[in-house]
């Protein structure tokens, strides 16, 4: 009886000891919004693509530059296999100078740069099951270092009428370069003419 009593004690106390010994930040550091996981050492992974877009009208002779809260559904194909869907960030426009209706649009002499961010991790924001996690492992997609053809396919951008119209840009093709242990890529400005 007092050999199982002391067994216990033992038990307990080395529970407790384990236990105390890690601290909060150990147990952050598997969090699977952290790309590191997935890697055996610690680099970062690639995970984003920067690029913006100037959209602009040819009006006798002079750019005007497409006035619009963002760019909405911007689709990217990377070497003719994967595809990524993001909007641009929101722009507050209400003080820009030289505003006026060209055709569907409002437009300004000023250039407006619209910021896209692409993420290329493709990880979801939670999970509710072991399947959900089965199926991250699966289809995960990172982009290893190299050199890369990133397509932009099309946008949409939101008319003086409050629609929206699909902008093709299908001969749109500009190098990505990855470097090891970089988390993101920036491509530019990037001008598109809309007609």
């Amino acid at each position: 009886m007092k050999k199982s009593k002391f067994l216990v004690f033992i038990s307990v106390f080395a529970a407790t000891f384990i236990l105390s010994s890690c601290s909060k930040d150990d147990l952050l550091t598997s969090s699977y919004n952290d790309p590191t996981i997935y890697s055996s050492s610690n680099e970062s992974l690639f995970s984003e693509i920067i690029f913006f877009i100037k959209p602009y009208i040819n009006q006798d002779g002079e750019r005007k530059y497409i006035v619009s809260d963002s760019l909405y559904n911007v689709s990217i194909k990377i070497n003719n296999s994967v595809r990524i869907t993001s909007n641009s960030y929101q722009l507050d426009t209400l003080h820009l100078d030289d505003k006026e209706t060209v055709g569907m649009y409002r437009t300004t002499t000023e250039r407006i740069h619209y910021p896209v961010v692409m993420s290329v991790q493709l990880m979801p924001d939670s999970f509710t099951n072991a399947g959900e996690y089965s199926d991250l492992l699966n289809n995960y997609f990172t982009l290893s270092p190299g050199a890369y053809i990133c397509q932009i396919e099309s946008f949409d951008i939101k008319t003086t009428e409050g629609n929206f119209r699909k902008i093709h840009t299908p001969s749109l093709s500009v190098p990505l370069i990855v470097e090891a242990n970089t988390v993101s890529a920036n491509l530019g400005e990037i001008e598109v003419i809309i007609k």
